[in-house]
């Protein structure tokens, strides 16, 4: 039998989408910030019953509880950015190893669209589906840099917590990696990082 909702009931169910597209949408920016550890402070679930279960997929690996998901998505992706960073300032003695310097020459826009979202019929946990044209830029210690195309899927768990809205799980399932300017068709589908599963 379908739910039958009160007039105040569905003013409350259109405001958790708008508040949750809002959540997505606050993401974006804060990844092309590099702001990844305020993301998982600010973003993502706190209680203790959600943060354990927590999870965070990728196409080369999937990481549950957030104390995994901070060592796949902060620690691991800072020392990149370090490893990045020693590299151009050993080629280019104007720049120095400093924290100011650690995104030099690095861009990152996951930029979504086509939001779906579904909030379940007791409005405490809600699902969603966004697609994301995104593209990542690094430079190299020869001036040059490294541009790729990312498109992909990202599909998220939300939970209403105290303070709003968080998310709970994210699957972010990359189509393909293309890096631009080059003809697609002669690339590999996908770049192979560490793993390429």
């Amino acid at each position: 039998m379908k739910k039958e909702y009160t007039d105040d009931e569905l003013i409350r169910r259109v405001w958790d989408v708008e508040e949750i597209k809002k959540l997505v949408n606050k993401r974006v920016y804060y990844l092309a910030n590099e702001w990844r550890q305020k993301e998982l402070d600010e973003l993502w679930v706190s209680g203790d019953e959600y943060k354990k279960t927590a999870s965070f997929g990728r196409n080369t690996g999937y990481y549950v509880g957030m104390d995994e998901i901070k060592k796949y998505y902060v620690d691991h992706h800072l020392s990149i950015r370090k490893a990045q960073l020693k590299d151009i300032a050993a080629k280019n003695s104007d720049i120095e190893e400093s924290d100011e310097n650690l995104h030099i020459g690095c861009l990152v826009n996951h930029p979504v669209s086509t939001g779906l979202v579904e909030v379940a019929g007791d409005g405490k946990t809600a699902k969603g589906l966004w697609y994301s044209i995104a593209q990542e830029t690094s430079a190299k210690p020869d001036g040059t840099a490294e541009a790729l195309w990312m498109p992909g899927k990202l599909a998220f768990d939300f939970v209403k917590e105290e303070d709003g809205w968080k998310i709970w799980h994210i699957v972010d399932a990359t189509d393909l990696v293309s890096e631009a300017g080059e003809d697609y068709s002669k690339q590999e589908i996908y770049h192979n990082y560490e793993t390429n599963p």
